[in-house]
């Protein structure tokens, strides 16, 4: 059944020419490839650090197992954890100055255009977006606080 406000719905088309709306699209295109690829990114920067504290904690069994390596091998996870936390929130501001471009490229959009774009609320959107990023700092630190203990049971389980 049609909602009411489908059948009161009026197209009004974008007001800009042929070749603004052109160069419009190709910016939305790449704002858009480019908020993906930020979010590619944050995944795949918090895979490969888990997989270096994975590593590293490997490196102090069969390479060392003396405390002062062992405690090196602390400090560079330290400085692993504030590097990737400190990407992963690079990557955050990245996304949203591309979202700032996509929004005010949908302003010169036709009114169909925009409100099939807030579908989803701004609102939703920021709380997902941010929740996803607590969520990936929160286990970057539990992958650290995992190699920390792991560093000590090599040096002090044996």
């Amino acid at each position: 059944m049609p909602d009411k406000n489908e059948s009161s719905f009026e197209l009004i088309p974008t007001a800009v020419d042929e070749q603004t709306h052109a160069e419009l699209c190709l910016l939305y295109k790449e704002s858009t490839d480019t908020v993906r690829f930020a979010k590619h990114l944050q995944w795949w920067t918090l895979g490969s650090t888990l997989m270096a504290y994975g590593g590293i904690v490997l490196l102090g069994k069969y390479v060392g197992s003396d405390l002062t390596y062992a405690n090196q091998l602390t400090g560079a996870v330290i400085l692993i954890t504030m590097g990737v936390i400190f990407t992963l929130i690079v990557y955050q501001f990245w996304q949203h100055n591309e979202l700032s471009k996509i929004r005010e490229i949908s302003r010169h959009m036709s009114n169909l255009f925009v409100r099939i774009r807030h579908m989803k609320s701004r609102r939703e959107a920021n709380i997902q977006r941010y929740l996803l990023l607590m969520f990936m700092i929160s286990t970057v630190v539990l992958g650290a606080i995992l190699a920390y203990l792991g560093l000590q049971q090599v040096v002090y389980g044996r």
